[in-house]
């Protein structure tokens, strides 16, 4: 009886095995002629969307639709996604059947920096340089003035690019509040490599140094603008400073 059980159940596995493997063989010979795109992102989405990808697979000679399964490389797919700008990660090149299914995901862009010198580039919020794109949204802020660095391809910014990581830590903390984010899209550095923020309402810049105390600048500056400056003539003020702990300093304009 153990005999005859043993046997009925092998032959049941081996029939499974042997209709799976008929339907794998028959898919393979399948012809594609669906693809669904998939691209996370936090923000900026439009910096890359389902047409860019189908562009870079004809322009690499990817070809998909039309083809047998079975003739169709997955692992040349994912490598030319792989080498995309703005796509950080590939997660997914398979088939659903007949449908071949693609997922990336795209870097955090946080920054556009304008560099005093050369071309103008991204950076992400880990710090990895990205070539500018004018699809790029409002939600990355821009940082422009004196800025010594240029754009490095596929690298991302070293312990020693000590202004670029004060850039991006304050544009973190800008994010992380609506009322900064609506407020501050521009980060200006001067000569003296102090950040100055430009706000979008009103036209006084603020002095805000180095990133010393960043919180405690930022919710002094709410508290300006939502309690100080609604009272106060504008125009008579060339800028705000908020480099000194607890104390705002309203510069007079020159007359």
């Amino acid at each position: 009886m153990k005999i005859i059980k043993f046997i009925a159940s092998f032959l049941l596995f081996l029939g499974i095995f042997v209709l799976m493997a008929w339907a794998i063989i028959k898919s393979n010979d399948q012809t594609c002629n669906h693809i669904s795109v998939l691209i996370n992102s936090s923000k900026n989405a439009q910096i890359l969307t389902e047409s860019d990808v189908l562009h870079a697979l004809k322009t690499n000679h990817t070809e998909w639709k039309g083809k047998a399964i079975k003739e169709i490389d997955l692992a040349s797919i994912h490598k030319v996604l792989a080498q995309e700008n703005y796509i950080k990660t590939v997660e997914k090149v398979h088939f659903t059947g007949s449908k071949l299914q693609i997922e990336v995901t795209l870097f955090d862009i946080l920054l556009e920096v304008q560099p005093k010198t050369g071309e103008k580039f991204l950076l992400d919020v880990d710090g990895t340089y990205l070539p500018y794109s004018p699809k790029v949204g409002n939600d990355v802020i821009v940082a422009q003035g004196a800025i010594p660095y240029n754009f490095q391809k596929k690298e991302t910014i070293s312990q020693d690019d000590y202004l670029l990581s004060e850039l991006i830590t304050i544009a973190m903390l800008i994010g992380e509040d609506t009322f900064y984010s609506e407020l501050f899209k521009n980060l200006f550095v001067n000569d003296k490599q102090e950040i100055v923020l430009h706000p979008s309402v009103g036209n006084i810049p603020v002095l805000f140094g180095t990133m010393q105390d960043a919180q405690n600048k930022l919710k002094s500056l709410k508290y300006m603008y939502e309690d100080v400056l609604p009272y106060m003539n504008e125009d008579k003020y060339a800028q705000l400073d908020v480099r000194f702990k607890n104390r705002i300093v309203a510069t007079k304009t020159k007359t």
